[in-house]
């Protein structure tokens, strides 16, 4: 193969790849929403990207809380914690990344799960890559 149709597949493969990675990005600040048996929880998340890890914070009206998480095919698996009655509480986030949503479940350590929706309200503005 000549170097010139060598050069015309690496762009044509580039130009495809480029576009899905920018679509399956998880970057930029979410509402989230989810309901479990203690009731109706909404928080404010920003999310930085790095390849497959997430790192980022949760804001509600308590404080703010640090995450850590993985976006895999699609798949968005955010954790964080929060003090209740004197000890953590682990959160687990999962969902379906499309786009500007996301929705899956909440599971509040052993407490309960619940339908979760998260919608991107704007860019995290940094740490893309």
């Amino acid at each position: 193969m000549s170097h010139f149709k060598q050069f015309l597949l690496a762009a044509a493969v580039s130009m495809f790849i480029a576009p899905v990675q920018a679509q399956t990005s998880a970057a930029g600040m979410w509402r989230v929403e989810f309901v479990t048996q203690t009731g109706q929880s909404v928080v404010m998340m920003t999310v930085n990207q790095s390849g497959t890890k997430l790192t980022g914070h949760i804001t509600d009206e308590y404080g703010e809380y640090d995450i850590q998480g993985r976006l895999v095919d699609g798949q968005v698996t955010i954790v964080w914690s929060v003090p209740e009655d004197g000890k953590m509480l682990e959160i687990t986030m999962k969902g379906k990344l499309e786009g500007t949503l996301i929705t899956g479940t909440a599971q509040l350590g052993n407490v309960g799960e619940g339908p979760l929706t998260a919608r991107r309200t704007g860019d995290a503005g940094d740490n893309v890559r």
